[in-house]
């Protein structure tokens, strides 16, 4: 993921664009909480956090502005109508353009990837170690909210964490909180800077669980691995992908055996979480908030301003490690 406007130099001419670097994505900071012991039953105090910042403020108010994305209708009295439709993963070009309604994520990968929520699929609940089928099923339903509740509901993407905090018992959102004070929210959760262009989200990926056991707690672990594809209006002469921008994530989520910790440690946890971002500014990043990368005709031609994604795409590869940011 690059920041084309500060990190590329400007082309001599519009025939000899740089040739972006191929997998430019960027490497968000891991998530890693401390691991289950006897004094988890407790109350929790985040650590080593002493020099995070508020950030949200200077976004929220205007974040609101963007959340309708509807039909935009500009009349102008004795002159022409511009009519900008944002709605389904199309985009309409401007009038006076032949082009057609356009699928932003056409000619991608994610052309494939089912609507967001949607993609989030459970597996069967079986009885797991000392879990009940009941237990499994109840656990990765909470999983599953907290997925949907992080990367596709648009409380998150406005910035507002407190109906994602709310999945979690009193201990494990102590633990959690604190990483939205700086952008090391963004390996379980989506912050968008530009809702106004935000036009709609597709993922694909695969849950898994098992039951485990740490310092004498049982433990029901589940791990996603999820491709969160998220499209944005641009230029209609950008190539396909160009309004793309995508977050590849692993989480592990932990639920521990009611019978082993106290009532204000049961629930849900999470252990750990990566991610890897493509076609995100830099500078937004380093804030955790996500904008896309701008296509310009005369800079980038043909090209997308992130380059070639790589494997970002493909869970089944790994993910791609060259950075930009």
């Amino acid at each position: 993921m690059t920041d084309t406007s500060s990190d590329e130099p400007t082309p001599t001419g519009p025939a000899d664009p740089p040739p972006p670097p191929p997998a430019a994505v960027a490497e968000v900071n891991p998530v890693r909480l401390p691991e289950w012991m006897h004094s988890a039953q407790t109350e929790h105090q985040p650590t080593g956090w002493d020099r995070v910042r508020f950030f949200s403020a200077r976004h929220n108010g205007a974040l609101l502005v963007g959340l309708g994305l509807v039909l935009a209708l500009l009349m102008v009295v004795g002159g022409g109508v511009l009519v900008t439709h944002v709605a389904g993963g199309t985009t309409a070009a401007p009038s006076g353009d032949p082009g057609e309604p356009r699928d932003l994520f056409a000619d991608t990968p994610a052309a494939s990837f089912a609507p967001a929520e949607e993609a989030v699929v459970l597996p069967t609940a079986n009885p797991t170690g000392p879990f009940s089928a009941a237990e499994v099923r109840a656990a990765l339903e909470s999983v599953r909210e907290a997925l949907i509740k992080g990367r596709v509901d648009s409380s998150m993407l406005l910035g507002n964490r407190v109906p994602f905090l709310a999945l979690f018992g009193p201990d494990a959102a102590k633990q959690v909180g604190p990483y939205f004070r700086d952008g090391g929210f963004l390996s379980f959760a989506t912050r968008i800077s530009t809702p106004e262009r935000w036009d709609d989200t597709r993922a694909n990926g695969r849950i898994s669980y098992r039951a485990t056991e740490e310092d004498d707690i049982r433990l029901l672990e589940v791990t996603t691995e999820f491709v969160w594809a998220y499209s944005f209006t641009v230029d209609v002469r950008a190539p396909a992908g160009a309004g793309v921008v995508v977050i590849r994530d692993k989480v592990i989520w932990q639920v521990p055996h009611t019978g082993d910790v106290q009532a204000a440690s049961q629930g849900l946890w999470l252990a750990s979480a990566d991610a890897v971002s493509w076609n995100v500014r830099c500078d937004g990043l380093r804030d955790g908030w996500v904008q896309e990368q701008t296509w310009s005709a005369d800079r980038h031609l043909d090209q997308l301003p992130a380059g070639d994604p790589g494997t970002i795409f493909d869970l089944d590869a790994p993910p791609p490690t060259t950075t930009r940011c």
